[in-house]
C-alpha cells in the first residue's frame, strides 16, 4: 500500500518553470524590475508558505460502459476510463497538493493595496509550486512503481481534457474517505468544483504491471510531463505537453 503526507515539503521551484508560467520564452532570462518582483516572491513564498502534499492508494480500479470506478466511485471521464483501459492498469493512487492558503490571502492583498506586480508574481510562483509538489509526488509514486515491478501513468485532473472539473466533489471526497485522520492541510471543493485554496490539485495516478503496455504509448508516459531533474526512472525527454494547471495572463508593460 503506497501513501505518502507531508505537511512541510521542500519547495525547490526551477527557474525554467518559475519563467515558463510567467509567460517568458524559452531562453530569455529574468532581469531589472521582473528580476525583483520574482525573487521578492520566491522569497516572500520562502518564509510564508505552508505546502503540503498528500497520495494514497485507492485499490483495484474497475472499468465498465466506458466508466471508471474507484474503492466504488464512479467518475465520468471517458478520458481517464480509456487511459486506464490501454494500460491495464492494476491500480489508483490519489495525490492532492497543495501551496496552502497564505499565498492566495497575501496575493489578494496585494491586489487590494493596488501592487498588480507583486499580485502577478507571487500568484504565478503560487501556481509554481502546485506544480513543483504534483512533480515530487508523481517521482515518489514512480520510485515506489519501479520498486515493485510496475509502472506509473500519468497523472490525470479534474478540469482536464476530458474529464469534467464537477467531479472534482466525487475526488475530494475518495480522498478523504482514504486519508481517515491522516490529511496533512487545509482544502475544500465548492459546489461548482473550484478548490479552496484555489493553488491546489486533486489528481489520480493509474498504476500499471503491464510494463510493455505502458512502453508502447507515449502518452502512457509520465515523464514528457514531468520535469523532474536527475530522475534515474526517466523513460522519455521532458517535453512539457500538458498545459499548467493554471493559466495566469497579464500585461507586464
Amino acid at each position: 500500500m503506497f501513501e505518502l503526507f507531508e505537511t512541510h515539503p521542500p519547495v525547490n521551484v526551477s527557474e525554467p518553470e518559475y519563467r515558463r508560467l510567467l509567460g517568458y520564452p524559452k531562453n530569455r532570462t529574468l532581469d531589472g524590475r521582473a528580476r525583483e518582483l520574482a525573487d521578492a516572491a520566491r522569497l516572500w513564498y520562502a518564509q510564508n508558505g505552508r505546502p503540503w502534499l498528500f497520495a494514497r492508494e485507492a485499490g483495484a480500479p474497475e472499468r465498465a460502459h466506458g466508466k471508471l470506478r474507484l474503492a466504488g466511485m464512479e467518475f465520468s471521464s471517458k478520458a481517464l476510463h480509456d487511459q486506464f483501459a490501454e494500460a491495464q492498469a492494476d491500480s489508483a493512487v490519489l495525490v492532492a497538493v497543495s501551496a496552502g492558503p497564505e499565498c492566495e490571502a497575501h496575493a489578494q492583498q496585494l491586489w487590494r493595496d493596488s501592487k498588480p506586480d507583486e499580485y502577478f508574481f507571487l500568484e504565478t510562483f503560487g501556481s509554481a509550486v502546485v506544480e513543483h509538489l504534483v512533480t515530487v509526488a508523481n517521482g515518489r509514486i514512480c520510485t515506489w512503481a519501479d520498486a515493485n515491478g510496475t509502472a506509473a501513468l500519468p497523472h490525470y485532473s479534474p478540469g482536464f481534457s476530458g474529464w469534467d472539473i464537477s467531479d472534482q466533489i466525487k475526488l475530494w471526497h475518495l480522498l478523504r474517505q482514504h486519508a481517515g485522520d491522516y490529511f496533512p492541510g487545509q482544502l475544500e471543493v465548492l459546489d461548482s468544483g473550484m478548490l479552496r485554496p484555489k493553488k491546489s490539485l486533486l489528481a489520480v495516478v493509474g498504476v500499471t504491471r503491464n510494463l510493455e503496455a505502458a512502453r508502447r504509448s507515449a502518452k502512457l508516459i509520465p515523464c514528457e510531463q514531468c520535469p523532474l531533474p536527475n530522475c534515474r526512472y526517466r523513460r522519455a525527454a521532458y517535453k512539457r505537453s500538458r498545459p499548467p494547471t493554471e493559466v495566469i495572463h497579464r500585461d507586464l508593460t
